[in-house]
């Protein structure tokens, strides 16, 4: 399993977009019962609102796995009356005469208010899940507002908000701010022409290009100083584009509110979650968070990109501890000393077609970029990403060459030539944005560069260990050991870890048995196309033929695999997909 292919398989399974459809209602309609004690899940392709409930409740689709319990995570009461008043007194209006839900988001509500003057206000309520309370929100508003005064950025102005659920009218952490002016590039960017596309990512990458241009002086999540607790003190918050440091009273870098510390049952264990003043110190705190996880935590979760079964590989709180056990040992040879990569910076992570709004006259004016909740202060070299908008499938492009068409291009029959010339643009608008890169903002092509090193991936890869990865870490660790001495940060230093013969061929046994258990889950994918649950999600009208689609998928492996009754109930727990 290759460290390329797992961090794939992770970021399609993070960056589903939502779509953007509206559900209507009256906010005066709507019932003061708390929906949350009767949730109701809609069996109609056709999410319309039912006695208001809808509102609250997540509606967007059906989860295939411990359905109530992920229901109960993205359902939240709060008193529509009050958040309508407080929308209108927040734009000067006498009353909101409408209320509009936006699809759900994984960890959010949102809503587009009308009023009777005509104006229009965004209101976005955290779910459960969204993250620790108050500093999830606070560290939100306080994100947006940096990034739009200090930085340049279009983003939302919040007009009101609330990070204390319990001492305010609404009864939840809320923000109400300006609705994003133009356009979804989601609805505009499949009739672009290739020159089009380039210049709207050109505009992103600009952004991208101010993000980096100040570093700041710790590691974690931005917030307004008053929302502290800790005395934050009076230190130099960041240091500017020409190397200044600077001290900011309003602002103070205080807990990651990165989803890392919050999925997968990290919100519930107590964790140093920052902030962190050096670089080695930030590494650290995450080797301890995965192994603190691993041996607090009653269930480990389940991988949604590899299978696990007997007869392939099946993956321990052992195996996990150990990898994690090499993190911590290899970490000061594999954290880089170039500070130009391992600075401190704010950073969009999920810039995909539906959190950038463009003026439609011309797209390459970005009007508004949306969504930055759980923003942490990261290593460039973890935030270094080329905009989601050019994903595409297939090898990545990650040089500067200009891709070439296929040799036998003008010999292939008109479909396969469509989908060849369909290729070629698809990569040569990441080889485009990557020479803008090259030439522009060489500070994020040396991140670029460092991605593709061998200590990159493995630090990368133990950001996630307690779900999945550590047969590929420890592989990538004996790799290592080859590559020891013309590492920067393990000059003068011996190789650290011993590994008997005995050791070195279970590495490699257990590493060939999650290769299969990835190819397995990719056939499966594959195989049910679009009925596949994507961040555990299917369709209301796609529910009953997907859990039997998984169903037949799971009988065909058991099958397969288990060589007795014991094994096939190994199997039959393992298996991460339905109830």
């Amino acid at each position: 399993m290759s460290t390329k292919n797992l961090a794939t398989s992770w970021a399609r399974f993070r960056s589903t977009p939502g779509r953007i459809a509206r559900y209507v209602l009256n906010a005066r309609a709507l019932s003061t019962e708390s929906p949350c004690a009767s949730r109701t899940i809609s069996q109609s392709p056709t999410l319309g609102l039912q006695n208001g409930r809808d509102l609250f409740n997540y509606t967007r689709g059906r989860f295939i796995t411990d359905e109530q319990f992920e229901l109960s995570q993205r359902c939240v009461d709060f008193n529509v009356d009050a958040l309508a008043r407080c929308a209108a007194e927040t734009v000067g209006a006498e009353s909101c005469i409408s209320i509009e839900k936006y699809p759900d988001g994984m960890y959010n509500k949102s809503m587009l208010l009308t009023m009777d003057n005509g104006s229009q206000v965004v209101a976005k309520i955290p779910n459960p899940n969204a993250g620790i309370p108050h500093l999830t929100t606070a560290s939100e508003v306080a994100t947006m507002e940096f990034i739009r005064e200090k930085l340049g950025t279009p983003v939302p102005k919040v007009l009101a908000w609330s990070s204390r659920a319990q001492s305010n009218p609404i009864g939840a952490e809320y923000i109400i701010m300006e609705k994003a002016s133009g356009v979804e590039l989601e609805q505009i960017w499949p009739s672009l022409d290739i020159k089009e596309r380039f210049a709207v990512v050109k505009a992103v990458a600009g952004y991208q290009k101010s993000w980096n241009s100040i570093s700041f002086k710790k590691f974690g999540g931005l917030y307004y100083k008053k929302d502290l607790d800790s005395d934050t003190g009076n230190d130099a918050l960041y240091v500017d584009a020409d190397g200044h440091d600077i001290v900011d009273t309003k602002y103070a870098i205080g807990p990651s509110p990165g989803r890392e510390w919050i999925d997968n049952g990290r919100v519930n264990i107590k964790l140093d979650r920052g902030p962190w003043k050096t670089l080695t110190e930030f590494h650290s705190a995450i080797g301890k968070r995965e192994i603190t996880c691993i041996n607090q935590l009653p269930h480990l979760p389940k991988s949604p990109v590899t299978l696990y079964g007997p007869g392939i590989y099946i993956p321990t709180r052992e195996r996990k501890l150990e990898a994690l056990h090499c993190y911590m040992t290899l970490l000061d040879a594999i954290v880089p000393s170039n500070s130009a990569i391992s600075s401190a910076h704010l950073w969009h992570e999920d810039l995909h077609v539906a959190n950038i709004f463009v003026n439609p006259s011309n797209p390459a004016e970005v009007v508004s970029i949306i969504d930055w909740q759980s923003t942490e202060i990261s290593p460039l070299y973890f935030l270094a990403r080329q905009p989601h908008l050019i994903d595409h499938a297939g090898t990545p492009v990650t040089g500067i060459e200009r891709p070439q068409y296929p040799a036998d291009f003008h010999s292939m029959d008109p479909e396969a030539k469509k989908a060849a010339e369909t290729r070629y643009f698809q990569r040569s608008l990441c080889a485009l944005y990557n020479f803008w890169v090259y030439k522009a903002n060489p500070k994020l092509h040396a991140a670029f560069e460092f991605q593709r090193t061998p200590e990159f991936s493995l630090l990368l890869l133990a950001r996630n260990i307690i779900i999945d990865g550590e047969a590929t870490y420890l592989a990538q660790v004996l790799e290592l050991e080859k590559l020891w001495d013309t590492l920067p940060g393990a000059k003068n230093k011996s190789f650290p870890l011993n590994f008997s013969t005995q050791h070195r061929a279970r590495i490699a046994a257990e590493l060939e048995g999650a290769e299969e258990g990835m190819n397995l889950m990719s056939s499966i994918r594959d195989s049910i196309g679009e009925l596949f649950p994507e961040q555990g999600i299917v369709r209301h009208d796609q529910y009953d033929e997907t859990l039997d689609a998984l169903a037949q998928m799971k009988t065909q492996i058991i099958e397969q695999f288990a060589k007795n009754e014991q094994e096939k109930e190994e199997w039959e727990r393992l298996w991460p997909f339905g109830q």
